[in-house]
């Protein structure tokens, strides 16, 4: 024999409409070996679901043998992934003859949106971050090099918006000994002060996933910079993001990159996140950062529309005073 655990799914911010889709997953609270796992359900069109489980001793040694029963619901994201959304009360001992009824309600949020003044075309250097170096040593000139000053170009083109100047109309990157050059090569020297050498270590370091030995994962490090990202975002101000493209403590750091957020739209309901960005390696180009928050299995699954091995971010902690 088998029983069934059923119930309708509703949007309490809609008035009360089926939610179609929703992943519902039926559990045996236990504790301490685990909660034990009974079985899952969809939510249909009429937001109902229906999960059947096979009767039999549950909960052995510790109660009655009858289940302690709770669901939780859970939502697909942009990127494919279920993430969390609610979790229901606990039924405890409940009589194995019975059928167990569980409605629900969840708030679907809408969508948070917000845009700067600032846009890649009109306030971004229009040329790219490459840059003909020839380093000098007691008055020996080495071999020429290239390099890119993608900090020093963040900040360059947010002291202007800043102060409402344009951008120089340059196509071609400066040449080195102009002051267009000197300017950003300053400022691309203090985008790397110490205090962001050792936080990009620290991220770049962390492991993509939580394992038994590193219990604290890229993806959950940048969603605590979220909130900070948000308020300045919120409050008019394009704010400088350093991208770790690095894995590990001794990869080399200047993989990292940097990047200026202009704008986002956040779905606090699956916790989809879309950061618009200005990138100084794609000039005149606006670029985008998309990632789930809800983080599943510890990940970020985050995708660079410029390069889609960015494993995480962290706002510039200088990014004010270099703007400056």
């Amino acid at each position: 024999m088998s029983r069934k655990i059923f119930g309708k799914i509703s949007d309490n911010l809609s008035g009360g409409q089926p939610v179609q889709g929703l992943r519902v997953m039926a559990w045996d609270e236990d504790w301490p070996g685990g909660d034990d796992y009974m079985g899952r359900g969809y939510t249909d069109q009429q937001g109902k679901f229906s999960i059947r489980y096979a009767e039999g001793l549950w909960d052995a040694g510790l109660s009655s043998g009858r289940p302690d029963i709770y669901i939780t619901l859970e939502i697909k994201n942009a990127r494919d992934k279920w993430v969390h959304l609610g979790k229901s009360q606990v039924f405890g001992d409940h009589d194995l003859s019975q059928d167990l009824q569980v409605d629900m309600q969840v708030s679907l949020e809408p969508a948070e949106q917000k845009a700067t003044r600032f846009t890649a075309a009109e306030n971004g250097f229009h040329f790219r971050n490459s840059f003909q170096v020839k380093p000098q040593i007691l008055n020996l000139e080495l071999e020429e090099k290239g390099m890119g000053f993608c900090g020093g170009m963040c900040a360059g083109a947010l002291q202007r918006f800043k102060h409402n100047l344009s951008p120089p109309g340059d196509l071609v990157s400066p040449a080195q000994g102009t002051p267009l050059f000197n300017e950003l090569a300053q400022l691309q020297v203090r985008s790397m002060f110490p205090s962001v050498l050792g936080k990009m270590y620290q991220f770049q370091s962390a492991p993509d996933q939580v394992d038994q030995f590193r219990k604290t994962s890229i993806g959950e490090l940048t969603r605590t910079e979220w909130p900070a990202l948000k308020t300045a975002l919120n409050s008019e101000k394009p704010t400088i993001l350093v991208l770790i493209r690095a894995s590990g403590t001794f990869d080399n750091p200047t993989k990292n990159h940097q990047v200026l957020a202009t704008g986002y739209t956040y779905q606090p309901t699956t916790k989809d996140l879309l950061i618009d960005t200005y990138d100084p390696n794609k000039p005149d180009q606006p670029q985008t950062l998309s990632m789930n928050l809800g983080l599943p299995e510890g990940r970020l699954w985050m995708h660079d529309s410029a390069k889609t091995t960015t494993r995480g971010f962290f706002v510039s902690p200088v990014g004010e005073t270099i703007s400056e």
